[in-house]
């Protein structure tokens, strides 16, 4: 072997091994462990709220979030049904992003589609509110 050919393929393996420690450091990391690890979870903001009705009897009702995911490092977390209470329904929608706030993150404003199932347990002409963290819509039931 000479040595021209040793060294190309030691700086490849230098090369390699460079690209593999910058991609694995701005890998994203999901939470983990009781407090989320090196992630917090925190409200996602909502871009949109619509109330899908299901053909059925009585009607099913679904809620068609549109949610931001306002950087690269942000990952959508869950979105849940919190609470019922008479006409509201409250849904909590959440991101998991990084707990340190020195992290770098790329300024790229994305978005995340849920559906939730509202059920069908609704009086015909009642007007309900479907709260989802700061935003609101009101739908009538069928």
């Amino acid at each position: 072997m000479n040595f021209n050919r040793v060294a190309r393929v030691a700086a490849a393996a230098v090369l390699a091994i460079t690209l593999l420690a910058t991609l694995s450091a701005c890998s994203p990391r999901t939470p983990s462990g009781p407090n989320g690890g090196d992630r917090t979870v925190v409200a996602a903001p909502i871009d949109e709220i619509d109330i899908l009705v299901r053909e059925s009897s009585p009607p099913g009702y679904t809620a068609h979030i549109i949610s931001g995911l306002p950087s690269g490092c942000a990952l959508f977390h869950e979105a849940r049904i919190t609470a019922r209470a008479g006409d509201i329904i409250t849904i909590s929608v959440s991101n998991a992003v990084p707990s340190d706030p020195e992290v770098a993150c790329t300024a790229i404003y994305t978005f995340h589609e849920t559906n939730i199932d509202l059920g069908q347990d609704f009086v015909s002409g009642r007007t309900y509110t479907v709260k989802v963290n700061d935003e609101q819509t009101n739908f009538i039931a069928q």
